[in-house]
């Protein structure tokens, strides 16, 4: 019964984060200039109100890594019981996937709201091109390498519910679809971001009303 409370929690904080999430992606992401754009152009990506733009990637960013915190200790307790006593190598793999996908995604947080923070906190700032150019190709790459976490996140979830029927086979099976496309963010960053988002929010739902996988698994054979 404890276990499926805390289940149903984790499902709760992976929704919340991933609705906190949504601004972030509907104010655009670092790969959307392209190599050509123009020092306006990459300017302009922040939008014409800098506190907008922090908020939505900033300030929400961090209460969305809270809740992903709580979500990714629900998912790794999930897959541990699933794992039984002698198990324990995925829901670790997991663990450490989600740790450097959050890890990395606060860096790329903190990349991209560089220099419109930059042009709230100082008076004194100059607007140039330069510093935002910077600015997001750190975060584009930040970002790329987060998503090889939440590949392993992923991967790893899915091999256990193979072996266990801890979610449903079906959502093992888009889940390894997932992690290819999580993991191949530096080619499709946009669509890779938003499958890796959805994954954390169709689990979730599944952590958060139960199943029959859920609450009795099977325990992971040899």
């Amino acid at each position: 019964m404890a276990g499926r409370n805390l289940a149903r929690l984790g499902g709760v904080c992976g929704l919340l984060f991933v609705l906190l999430m949504v601004p972030a992606y509907v104010v655009g992401y670092p790969d959307a200039p392209t190599p050509t754009s123009s020092a306006e152009d990459v300017v302009s990506y922040f939008g014409a109100s800098p506190g907008n733009f922090v908020l939505a990637n900033g300030v929400l960013a961090v209460f969305s890594t809270f809740f992903f915190l709580w979500f990714l200790g629900a998912l790794h307790g999930l897959l541990g019981r699933a794992e039984g006593e002698e198990g324990g190598f995925f829901s670790s793999a997991a663990l450490a996937g989600g740790t450097l996908f959050i890890t990395l995604s606060c860096a790329g947080y903190a990349a991209e709201v560089l220099y419109p923070a930059a042009v709230l906190r100082f008076e004194n700032f100059t607007p140039d091109g330069e510093p935002a150019f910077t600015a997001l190709a750190l975060s584009a790459w930040l970002y790329h390498f987060c998503q090889v976490g939440a590949s392993v996140m992923i991967t790893a979830t899915s091999l256990v519910a193979l072996g266990t029927g801890v979610v449903p086979r079906w959502m093992a099976l888009v889940g390894l679809v997932v992690a290819v496309l999580t993991l191949l963010h530096f080619l499709l960053p946009l669509l890779g971001a938003v499958a890796g988002l959805l994954w954390i929010a169709l689990i979730s739902v599944l952590m958060l009303i139960g199943s029959r996988g859920a609450s009795a698994p099977r325990r992971l054979a040899r």
